[in-house]
């Protein structure tokens, strides 16, 4: 296998040549050249083993207790092996007869590994945690507005770093009851009004180790406005002033 070094909307983006899988998005080519060299080399270690070690490596890396980057990116390269060398998903050895009946009751890894999450952006008309708020027609223009820009990159905390990129939104017309979970915490319900935009987020392999241990548990939208201050008459003021 051999990987490069693709420019993506300003980005140096590791992927696998064959595959086009991705290892890595770096805002500088240092990062992404070192981050490309350490997996070739590990890709090169790997692929003078036979196709059954391989299957019990990608195995192990099922059964890791705690699911790191450096774990994602080795079970990723595995992957790509065993695909290369003719075994899909399961990605076990045995007759046709047999990989077929494990097919009926597989959940793709790869399904997982779309690192995808949906969730709500803002809740308009509600305060937020700095005591703040928008109205729901203030928030769809804002909305529109980003979408339109063509950027659909997430950035971690508004930096700069690049941790996902969004791959749909959608602004929900009507009140709607959901189920959230959150990892370590119970389910619960939870509503939201009518003019919810949700998002859909494909995240980086390190972002999603954070978002896994419930590091990451949200979006958080960034914006500009003036303030202002203003005194707001008391009822009692009112009534005096028209008295």
């Amino acid at each position: 296998m051999d990987f490069s070094i693709d420019a993506r909307d300003g980005h140096h983006v590791v992927v696998n040549k064959i595959s086009t899988r991705t290892f890595g998005t770096f805002n500088d080519g240092h990062g992404a050249k070192l981050r490309r060299d350490d997996v070739q080399k590990f890709a090169d270690t790997m692929d003078g083993m036979t196709v059954e070690e391989l299957i019990a490596a990608h195995s192990i890396c099922h059964m890791a207790k705690v699911s790191t980057a450096t774990l994602v990116i080795c079970h990723n390269v595995i992957e790509d092996l065993l695909e290369d060398k003719g075994i899909a998903p399961p990605y076990t050895c045995g007759d046709t007869g047999t990989k077929i009946a494990a097919l009926h009751n597989y959940v793709p890894f790869t399904k997982a590994e779309e690192r995808y999450t949906l969730g709500p952006v803002y809740v308009p008309g509600q305060l937020d945690g700095h005591g703040e708020f928008i109205d729901a027609t203030t928030l769809q223009k804002a909305i529109w507005d980003w979408v339109r820009s063509g950027d659909r990159t997430i950035y971690l905390q508004h930096s700069e770093k690049a941790a996902g990129e969004m791959v749909e939104v959608l602004t929900w017309p009507m009140p709607i009851e959901t189920q959230l979970s959150l990892p370590g915490e119970d389910i619960r319900k939870v509503e939201f009004p009518a003019d919810t935009p949700f998002m859909g987020v494909i995240w980086e392999t390190w972002a999603w180790d954070l978002i896994k241990a419930g590091q990451l548990r949200g979006y958080s939208i960034g914006g500009k406005a003036r303030r202002i201050e203003a005194d707001i008459a008391t009822e009692s003021l009112v009534e005096q002033g028209t008295a």
